[in-house]
């Protein structure tokens, strides 16, 4: 059974608007939400994503008073679509529900759309398989950062080649070679075959979160 779509825009509109009435915050029940800052990553199946498979998947959980989910159901297009939602609820920390100030049993619900072109020129970096960027501890000691773009051509069973970085601090600029060289990327495609391309990305270096670099992509 397809469930209802979700309308996460609604549910931030009855947040901001609960923190503006004031007599009576305690008496309206807030619904949980995905915590911002402790959720999982919303992974792309890789079997789809190598075919430039696009497809949606809704998800909707029971969140226990403690902010965690004990129980989800799903609805995607593609099986691989809904354990994409899955996975991210179940790897997820969640802000429980209140009612009268008390934390509370409630559900949480969402929708997610995947979407790849048939048929790109570029090819696409395999965050999955691939390491994260790791911020060298010198830099870390120097408070060194740096945006550096990258280019590396990648071949057609996704292996990057003839990196070259932009100008920067030279410890940031082989740290961001050695990211984007031995990751690894899904090729370009051109009439469903994979083809040669060039791959451009860049890290921005941040020395006030060495360890977690959100910037880069």
């Amino acid at each position: 059974m397809r469930l209802p779509a979700a309308r996460p825009a609604l549910a931030v509109t009855v947040i901001f608007l609960s923190t503006m009435i004031t007599a009576h915050a305690e008496d309206k029940s807030l619904g949980a939400m995905l915590d911002p800052h402790h959720h999982g990553q919303l992974i792309y199946p890789p079997a789809e994503l190598e075919q430039r498979k696009s497809g949606t998947a809704h998800i909707r959980c029971t969140i226990s008073a403690m902010g965690f989910p004990t129980e989800c159901e799903t609805s995607a297009s593609q099986p691989d679509f809904a354990l994409a939602a899955e996975h991210l609820a179940y790897s997820s920390k969640f802000l429980p529900a209140y009612e009268h100030g008390s934390p509370v049993q409630s559900t949480w619900e969402y929708a997610y759309t995947f979407h790849a072109h048939p048929d790109l020129t570029s090819p696409l970096l395999d965050k999955l398989h691939s390491a994260p960027p790791h911020y060298p501890e010198a830099a870390d000691v120097a408070a060194l950062g740096a945006h550096i773009a990258v280019t590396c051509q990648i071949d057609p069973i996704g292996v990057a080649h003839d990196c070259t970085a932009s100008d920067g601090p030279a410890i940031l600029k082989q740290a961001s070679l050695a990211y984007f060289g031995l990751a690894r990327y899904y090729p370009a495609l051109k009439d469903g075959q994979p083809i040669s391309a060039q791959y451009h990305g860049s890290i921005n270096w941040d020395s006030s979160h060495p360890v977690d670099q959100k910037g880069f992509r």
